[in-house]
């Protein structure tokens, strides 16, 4: 499980493409009030040699073991984000690259807490919808529909 990915490779010319797919482990977290497993990780990261710097391609798929908001019951999460970069220099902070070369598991454990959904349901569930109109006034407040006068 390796999650240091090289990103240069000696001899490549200008419009040079490599791939390569990498699995990797992320270490637990916790959002939201609820803490977050990730149970697998896996990336394809793809480079193109240009000729100021490469062209950087992440594409992070992971499954992350959480809880349901309504049954708080064990659910999983897959997820699929990623990033298109161009790399000028040998770091770049947003995608967790260090002397041309990436931490996925650095650049995943940052991404997913904007990837993990406030409120998370198993499926088959459903968030809980008031009944009635959605405008509707409770007519226990009608009393105060003349405290304020409007202008407008």
């Amino acid at each position: 499980m390796n999650h240091l990915v090289p990103l240069k490779r000696p001899g490549a010319e200008v419009g040079d493409t490599h791939e390569v797919r990498a699995e990797f482990s992320v270490d637990p977290f916790d959002l939201y009030g609820r803490h977050h497993e990730v149970t697998k990780a896996d990336a394809d990261v793809g480079v193109t040699r240009l000729s100021e710097g490469l062209h950087l391609d992440v594409l992070v798929r992971a499954t992350v073991l959480t809880t349901c908001d309504r049954t708080l019951e064990p659910t999983e999460l897959n997820l699929e984000f990623g990033d298109s970069e161009f790399l000028s220099g040998p770091d770049h902070r947003g995608v967790s690259v260090r002397d041309w070369t990436i931490d996925l598991a650095d650049y995943t454990q940052h991404a997913l807490p904007s990837e993990v959904p406030m409120q998370v349901f198993s499926p088959g569930t459903e968030p809980v919808q008031p009944e009635g109109k959605g405008d509707e006034v409770d007519p226990r407040w009608r009393g105060l529909d003349d405290l304020f006068a409007s202008g407008f």
